[in-house]
């Protein structure tokens, strides 16, 4: 008995690479992804930023995005993005990392790539967003 419900309870598993070579695993409902590690070339990426809070938002050494404002920016891998809120996006050992205890601020994909109008040339999309909204 315990040998068919293993049989019956095993999911389908589907194993593929993306295009930065991270392994994807969707297993019935749940996706696990396992790092690639990533050597820091010099590499330029773009990445998309909005603020959807109240207050502008300095991006140090960079720019300040004000409150509903967005901007699309060159981002080298050797390169650190810090906020005055205390936010880091960085490359580390598996690629783009965030380092955000707060949770101000929030990945995006999917419906909201398109709800943001991101062009499709974008590699990572982000929105800062009041304090524990983001993803954390």
């Amino acid at each position: 008995m315990g040998i068919l419900s293993f049989l019956f309870g095993c999911k389908n598993e589907n194993r593929y690479k993306d295009k930065h070579g991270n392994e994807i695993i969707e297993k019935g409902d749940e996706t696990y992804i396992i790092p690639a590690e990533y050597k820091k070339t010099g590499a330029s990426y773009k990445i998309f930023l909005r603020n959807e809070t109240d207050k502008p938002v300095n991006i140090k050494g960079k720019f300040t995005l004000k409150p509903n404002d967005e901007k699309i920016f060159e981002f080298v891998d050797t390169d650190s993005i810090i906020f005055d809120i205390g936010t880091k996006i960085f490359f580390g050992e598996t690629g783009l990392e965030v380092d955000d205890k707060k949770g101000e601020l929030a990945g995006i994909g999917g419906e909201y790539w398109e709800k943001y109008k991101v062009p499709e040339d974008v590699e990572y999309g982000f929105v800062i967003v009041p304090a524990g909204e983001g993803d954390m």
